[in-house]
């Protein structure tokens, strides 16, 4: 299955048998078959007011359906983490009103984990980053100057020794901050859907 967030709204792309039937926030779209979803993402912008929509999809056709709604935006890759230090905290940042994980885009020429690395040293101001196994990888669409936007975040897994975090103001990041496990729940109510996913999988919620 494949999850794209507009904003706070998600597009499923899933096999018939693990279509969310039982969840009332979801409307499940006829469009299975390839030639009805090439204005799926026109679509999503038009509706803001389903939170949920599910494209039921064959096994085989997944990765071709998925593909085709790519299509439809400029693709960029970015890179993150869910850092724990050596006390069992886990790094977070506060930026635009709401808790987040560090990530940033992927440079030319880059190797996708080391963009991992490079974006949680720069956004948090931590060194030391013992680099772990690929967690997930979560997409999100935004515009830029009108032109539809579609990032792949790849997530890893780091640990550090831990230490005073500087947060990087000029990517507009208000506040880096250790928080113990227990003390997540209240941090992950205010943070966004695709964060939320990489803490599902990750293990933590």
């Amino acid at each position: 299955m494949y999850n794209i967030y507009f904003d706070k709204r998600v597009l499923k792309i899933c096999n018939i048998s693990s279509l969310p039937l039982k969840d009332p926030n979801v409307i499940v779209s006829n469009a299975g078959i390839l030639s009805q979803t090439e204005e799926i993402a026109a679509l999503m912008e038009s509706i803001p007011k389903v939170s949920s929509l599910a494209i039921p999809v064959h096994d085989a056709n997944i990765e071709t359906e998925f593909q085709k709604i790519c299509s439809q935006f400029t693709q960029i890759n970015a890179a993150g983490g869910v850092v724990e230090n050596n006390n069992g905290e886990v790094l977070l940042i506060f930026r635009n009103g709401l808790w987040d994980l560090p990530k940033g885009k992927q440079e030319d020429n880059e190797e996708i984990s080391t963009t991992a690395v490079r974006e949680v040293e720069e956004e948090c101001g931590v060194s030391g980053l013992q680099l772990g196994e690929l967690i997930c990888i979560t997409r999100h669409t935004y515009r830029m100057n009108g032109e539809p936007i579609l990032k792949h975040t790849y997530w890893y897994k780091m640990n550090c020794e831990g230490g005073t975090l500087k947060p990087q103001t000029e990517e507009n990041i208000q506040e880096a901050r250790w928080v113990k496990k227990e003390a997540l729940a209240q941090y992950i109510a205010n943070t966004y859907p695709s964060i939320k996913e990489v803490f599902v999988e990750y293990g933590i919620i």
